[in-house]
C-alpha cells in the first residue's frame, strides 16, 4: 500500500486524479511500473488504484447499501469484510443501528 500525503494545496488530489486516469494531460507522462497511464486500460487502473475523494458522497440508504454499491450482489459477509479492510467496521458496529444506519447527510464529513 502506498499513501500520498502532503500539505493542503500541494497537489495530492490532482496527482491521484491524473494517476487514476480521471483527468487527461497533454504534457509529460505518468508511469506505473514503467508503463504510461495513458497506455493502461481504465479496468486495469481500477484494479490497482483505490481513490477516496475528500468530498465523499453517500446515498440516502443504509451503510450496508452504500458499501454494496460497488458490488450489488455482495453478501453481508463480503460487505463486512470490505468494511474491515477499509478500517471502518468498528466505527460502523458502534453506531446505534450498525450496518443498518441510514447514511446520506446524517453522518459528519469525517464519519463519511
Amino acid at each position: 500500500m502506498t499513501a500520498i500525503i502532503g500539505t493542503s494545496g500541494s497537489g495530492k488530489s490532482t496527482l491521484m486524479k491524473l494517476l487514476a486516469g480521471f483527468w487527461d494531460f497533454e504534457k509529460g507522462d505518468i508511469k506505473i511500473g514503467g508503463i504510461g497511464v495513458k497506455d493502461l486500460s481504465m479496468n486495469y487502473l481500477n484494479t490497482i488504484i483505490s481513490y477516496v475523494d475528500q468530498n465523499t458522497f453517500l446515498f440516502d440508504d443504509s451503510i450496508l447499501g452504500n458499501i454494496r454499491v460497488g458490488k450489488k450482489a455482495a453478501t453481508n459477509d463480503e460487505v463486512i469484510e470490505a468494511a474491515k479492510r477499509a478500517g471502518c467496521h468498528d466505527f460502523i458496529v458502534a453506531l446505534p443501528d450498525g450496518y443498518d444506519t441510514i447514511a446520506g447527510d446524517r453522518l459528519s464529513g469525517g464519519e463519511k
